[in-house]
């Protein structure tokens, strides 16, 4: 009579070859995908392209000083196309943030009632899908305002 434990061990053992050798051939096989390039419809197509963002450029002081808000412009809106509009950010002593047709081409910051101190001006060309590129620079905007907005001023 044979002891029932080496035929129990046998089977643990063919179990766990079976199951490296799943996860085994589960690791080597190819992951399928839907990538565009290779897309029958997308391979058959004459022209193929990637939309990029076109780059506000470079921002600049227009406006700051007494009793004025500080105003920050960029380039002209492009004619590409490809802009859907623009998001800024002022992150510092003030933090706020806002969005822009894509037809503008400058932002008027006006202080809160009570703010002091700077914050970093940040410009972003919204593109198709959500995506965005950053201006080439920033600019620093400060704001002393007790209720009137005394002074704005702005730096590049």
């Amino acid at each position: 009579m044979s002891s029932p434990r080496p035929r129990s061990r046998s089977w643990f053992v063919a179990a766990g070859l079976a199951l490296a050798g799943c996860v085994a051939v589960g690791l080597i096989a190819p992951v399928e995908t839907d990538a565009a390039w290779v897309d029958a419809e997308v391979a058959a197509s004459t022209s193929l392209s990637a939309v990029t963002v076109t780059s506000p450029g470079a921002v600049r002081c227009v406006q700051s000083g007494l009793l004025v808000p500080a105003v920050v412009g960029w380039n002209t809106a492009p004619v590409s196309g490809n802009i859907t509009g623009y998001r800024w950010t002022l992150v510092g002593s003030s933090n706020r943030s806002g969005t822009l047709p894509a037809t503008a081409t400058s932002v008027s910051l006006a202080p809160s009632l009570v703010e002091l101190g700077s914050s970093v001006f940040t410009l972003y060309a919204v593109g198709p899908g959500g995506w965005e590129r950053a201006a080439t620079n920033t600019a620093t905007i400060g704001f002393l305002s007790v209720a009137l907005g005394l002074t704005s001023s702005c730096a590049t």
